[in-house]
């Protein structure tokens, strides 16, 4: 049997005509909104991202200041640790430059025998150094002469004895004081009685022999000690000068 179309001609073309025009809309319609759908996504995406970066980002931040803070607060310390160490090597070299006078002298009172007396007694870590009485009283030049000899520290004695003897004897035991390295007599001189009584001393102008009875020996001698590293007429000349928080 063959198949008949009722269909008019006219509407057949119509039907047809309409049909064609629809497809390439609908195409072009989806392909739109899947591009937009893809649009939409990506940026959802990187929106998403960006946040979570400046999350990071402000955790971040927030780590930094608190590390600054503590660094700050640290840096204290350290600055304190650093003022303590210079402040105990500074005590150290000023204490390595300096003589144990305290010893020094009472040692000095134990030798010094009964029968002999002193009239003055001046200690100087160096030659030239201040004695805070702005000169060496009582003194003779002798003494003064002989002290220049060596740079170390040194005890200037001026005094009176009942014999010369006695002068060899007192030199001998200075000599047990620690770190004595040599005991030096500038002079021992005798008063001699005049005949009204009167006394004279045997070198004119000489203080050595001011305040001692008649016929008996004065004497001025130095004692030396062990040289003091980095002592000088001003103290502790070889001390570096450290500067720590604006403060020498």
């Amino acid at each position: 049997m063959k198949a008949v179309n009722l269909i008019p001609a006219d509407a057949r073309k119509n039907r047809g005509g309409s049909g064609g025009g629809l497809k390439v809309p609908t195409y072009a319609f989806l392909g739109v909104l899947a591009a937009a759908l893809a649009l939409v996504t990506m940026y959802v995406l990187a929106n998403n991202k960006i946040s979570d970066r400046q999350a990071q980002l402000t955790s971040l931040q927030a780590q930094v200041s608190q590390a600054q803070a503590e660094s700050t607060h640290l840096a204290n310390y350290a600055k304190f640790e650093q003022i303590a160490r210079t402040r105990v090597q500074t005590v150290a070299g000023i204490a390595a430059t300096r003589l144990d006078w305290h010893t020094a002298l009472n040692e000095l009172a134990q030798v010094v025998p009964a029968n002999t007396s002193l009239q003055s007694l001046t200690a100087t870590i160096a030659p030239g150094a201040s004695t805070g009485a702005g000169s060496s009283a009582g003194v003779s030049s002798g003494a003064g002469n002989l002290r220049t000899d060596l740079q170390v520290p040194a005890l200037e004695l001026v005094g009176c004895t009942r014999t010369q003897d006695d002068v060899a004897r007192f030199m001998s035991r200075l000599r047990l004081i620690d770190n004595v390295t040599r005991v030096t007599l500038g002079n021992s001189q005798k008063t001699e009685s005049m005949q009204d009584g009167a006394t004279a001393s045997a070198s004119p102008g000489s203080s050595s022999a001011q305040g001692c009875g008649p016929n008996k020996p004065s004497f001025d001698l130095v004692v030396f000690f062990k040289a003091v590293d980095g002592a000088g007429p001003s103290g502790a000349a070889s001390l570096p000068a450290t500067t720590v928080g604006g403060t020498q």
